[in-house]
């Protein structure tokens, strides 16, 4: 793993998290009048409701940690994280927590130091780097509950579970100068489960989240470079409403 480059990744979910949380503050303090001049696209909200049914677009950043187990190359990597997702409710109207939705999210490990790849039961060893030498990509299917809570309901907490397909790849050019490279993918079924937190800030919802995907094997044709896939990450998000 390498320390400085997770630090980096750590530091900017920080620095995202600061960048969002005066979003919010800056607003005056919530107040029955205040809050039901807040005008939302669809009317059938009452005034100082939270729009707890509306569909939106999210995208969300951060820190993810991936592993193949212990016995493979790629064990316990820091990895950036971007995600994107839309969600609705099937139920607006009578059950408005319920929510459904799919995402795309991409993990990329960012570590350029040199890993050695062992296959045929020892009898090839492959030594390469590169800037990015191993990403996920993983489209998946959610489902959700939402529950506001406040004044106004204008927090909310929403668990949730999904499952989907990782593709994932490995990238890899030879540390000498014979120009030989090491490229591989595959792909496995996988669930996960998640958890956001928030609040409704101006122009749409913004808060964290948090996951742990677990999946069957990836298997990169080599001795050292296949394993069950496991992913847990935290980030945050922001969400336009519409």
């Amino acid at each position: 793993m390498n320390h400085p480059r997770s630090a980096i990744l750590v530091v900017a979910a920080l620095i995202a998290v600061c960048c969002v949380s005066p979003a919010f503050a800056d607003e005056q303090p919530f107040s029955q009048n205040a809050f039901a001049q807040q005008t939302f696209t669809d009317q059938s909200f009452a005034a100082g409701s939270f729009p707890a049914g509306m569909s939106e677009f999210a995208l969300s950043i951060g820190y993810a940690n991936i592993s193949l187990g212990s016995d493979s190359v790629i064990d316990n990597e820091s990895a950036l994280r971007i995600e994107g997702s839309i969600s609705f409710s099937p139920l607006r109207d009578q059950l408005p927590q319920l929510r459904l939705g799919a995402a795309v999210g991409g993990s990329l490990i960012l570590d350029n130091s040199n890993r050695t790849i062992i296959s045929n039961n020892g009898n090839f060893v492959f030594v390469g780097s590169s800037d990015v030498p191993f990403w996920l990509l993983e489209p998946e299917l959610r489902v959700s509950w939402r529950q506001t809570f406040g004044d106004y309901g204008q927090f909310f907490i929403e668990p949730g579970i999904a499952g989907g397909v990782a593709f994932g790849f490995v990238d890899l050019d030879a540390a000498d100068a014979s120009g030989d490279s090491f490229n591989e993918s595959d792909n496995t079924l996988y669930g996960r489960v998640y958890l956001r937190a928030g609040a409704h800030v101006t122009g749409g919802l913004a808060g964290l989240e948090a996951s742990w995907l677990s999946g069957g094997q990836l298997d990169f044709g080599a001795d050292n470079a296949k394993g069950d896939l496991s992913e847990w990450y935290i980030g945050v998000f922001g969400a336009l409403l519409f």
